[in-house]
């Protein structure tokens, strides 16, 4: 099954289910250039990588109309962005965290984690609610970070 940017074997029904899915066939291109040119000649291009880097961050930046490019974080998931949200900060008991109780499960349990240091995780339903962002909010507390 040959979809738009991805490269996958005929006999292959892909259904994802937003944890693990196939490159763009873009990103396989990219990793293989840049696993040759390594295994070829080592990090002698590593100005040029950071270049690649500086280009990305600048580009995300304009996406997101960041204010500035050391606002960019470059992680190799969202799971590993929010362990280095939750666990780079000081929390303490009765901290608060609210998040909907149909999180996706990786994106929950890194906030869960932090039960043992008294942080307080509130789920809340979000099903069939006409206003889910007022209900979040509307469950915040003087203990939410």
């Amino acid at each position: 099954m040959n979809t738009q940017g991805f490269n996958l074997s005929d006999d292959i029904i892909y259904l994802n289910h937003a944890a693990v899915s196939p490159w763009p066939e873009k990103t396989v291109k990219a990793v293989q250039q840049f696993a040759k040119e390594n295994g070829e000649v080592g990090s002698q291009q590593y100005l040029r990588w950071m270049q690649t880097e500086a280009n990305l961050r600048e580009q995300l930046r304009e996406l997101i109309n960041a204010p500035g490019c050391d606002e960019i974080a470059l992680l190799k998931s969202t799971s590993e962005a929010l362990s280095v949200i939750a666990y780079g900060l000081e929390w303490g008991p009765g901290d608060q965290i609210v998040i909907p109780e149909q999180e996706f499960p990786s994106n929950r349990i890194v906030w869960e984690s932090l039960r043992p240091r008294g942080v307080d995780v509130v789920p809340i339903d979000l099903i069939d609610e006409d206003s889910p962002e007022d209900k979040l909010i509307n469950a915040f507390t003087e203990h939410t970070r």
